[in-house]
């Protein structure tokens, strides 16, 4: 044991090491899309994987997924009247700049559109998820076949929030118009929150991982120039610029998610500001959700059950215990991150301490978009009955620290990820 545990750490760390390359945000491609300094807000961003042929004779029968919601409104009223506080004050006292009435105008809009959706999936978030169900079905149509009297039943559950169900209800109806001869169930049902949602007991871990959180936004934004641009001289002094600041990006960072990017205003800041607003919001995702080596571990361990569910549900599929062509799963961000980083995918798993660090080796909008999912695909050898895996995170392969990939030997796969449930 000791000597395979070895092995996965060595093989780990080589992941890491290019993993964390990619993992990398350069200000190329947020200057290119501002859109992704949104971090946890950007909408879903498809990127195809490189194909791999699948291995000769061998054909895919089941897949298994969890998926984070589709695009939504911000949760709380207060996310979009923070800012927009001191703006009605400043023209009240006709203190604002033409920028800054521009910038109150549109977050105006957005609070206005927003009001009794708190927390919403938007059309958007809809549309997500039926492009994401429908390029599975595209590429594992054998999965999703009733040819020749063959069955296919897909077996959905959600968390209890209507998001996510919602997101469960837009891909199946996508997979029964590709095919309605598929047999469905869809349940939203406290029963499954045990591993749909597992919660990390934290102790005194989550105030301090908030006040790192904190910190990093304290050191790294500097608000003198945009609160200048936006406010004359006779404004009333801000209480917290940098909280201002922040909240007036929270703002222009949703207005993706739900179809209005001419309300956005990402011009109003630099892109030496957008930059540090996006590492901000990157280091506080890290901190409070992410494998941080300071915080992590509890939310790491956080995982373990709906992995667990994920390999048993496997398990009995491929020993012929249970006839189900895709189990899928509909959950939030808190949930999905743990279990990308549990299972060391190169892209989410990095563990470092100092928030200068994880400014080059995470980067939230390409672990956790909207949307975010991770898919295990499993294949059969028609003769033999060797059974394979391929994992996919967000659409892309998904390197794991075991050997084999990217269609993983199916017992290498189970044990590696028993060995990680059990410590």
């Amino acid at each position: 044991m000791k000597n395979r545990s070895l092995r996965i750490l060595l093989s780990a760390l080589a992941v890491l090491i290019g993993g964390s390359i990619a993992a990398q945000t350069a200000p190329e491609e947020i200057a290119a899309n501002p859109e992704r300094s949104a971090g946890v807000y950007h909408s879903y961003e498809y990127r195809p994987s490189e194909e791999v042929p699948v291995p000769k004779g061998y054909r895919p029968f089941y897949i298994s997924h969890y998926g984070r919601h589709g695009s939504r409104y911000h949760s709380s009223e207060q996310l979009y009247t923070a800012a927009l506080v001191a703006l009605r004050s400043a023209a009240a006292a006709d203190a604002l700049t033409p920028l800054g009435r521009e910038i109150l105008e549109k977050g105006e809009a957005l609070a206005t559109d927003a009001a009794g959706r708190y927390g919403d999936l938007s059309p958007r978030g809809v549309r997500e998820h039926r492009a994401i169900a429908e390029r599975m079905f595209r590429s594992w149509p054998e999965v999703f076949s009733t040819r020749h009297g063959r069955e296919c039943l897909v077996e959905s559950r959600s968390t209890l929030v209507p998001r996510c169900i919602l997101s469960m209800a837009a891909f199946n109806e996508r997979l029964k118009e590709l095919n309605p001869e598929i047999h469905t169930t869809r349940e939203s049902s406290a029963r499954y929150m045990d591993y749909l949602a597992g919660v990390p007991v934290m102790g005194d871990l989550g105030p301090r991982s908030h006040a790192a959180a904190d910190s990093v936004k304290r050191a790294w934004l500097r608000p003198e120039r945009l609160v200048a641009s936006l406010f004359s001289e006779s404004a009333p002094a801000l209480q917290d610029p940098r909280k201002f600041m922040y909240d007036l990006f929270m703002l222009t960072s949703i207005a993706q998610n739900v179809d209005r990017p001419d309300l956005a205003f990402y011009d109003a800041f630099t892109p030496e500001e957008l930059d540090a607003l996006w590492a901000t919001l990157n280091a506080y995702c890290y901190y409070t959700m992410g494998p941080s080596l300071c915080f992590g571990d509890p939310i790491v361990a956080s995982a373990r059950p709906l992995l667990r569910n994920i390999v048993e549900t496997a398990r009995e599929v491929i020993d012929g215990e249970r006839n189900l062509s895709a189990s899928l799963r509909f959950g939030h961000d808190v949930y999905l991150i743990p279990l990308a980083s549990l299972l060391q995918v190169s892209v989410s798993s990095a563990r470092v301490s100092d928030a200068e660090a994880i400014r080059t080796c995470w980067s939230i909008e390409k672990v956790s978009p909207m949307a975010a999912n991770i898919q295990f695909v499993f294949f059969r050898h028609e003769r033999t009955g060797d059974v394979r895996v391929r994992v996919l995170y967000n659409e892309r392969d998904a390197r794991l620290p075991i050997d084999g990939g990217p269609y993983y030997p199916w017992e290498t796969f189970r044990a590696y990820c028993e060995e990680l449930c059990s410590e």
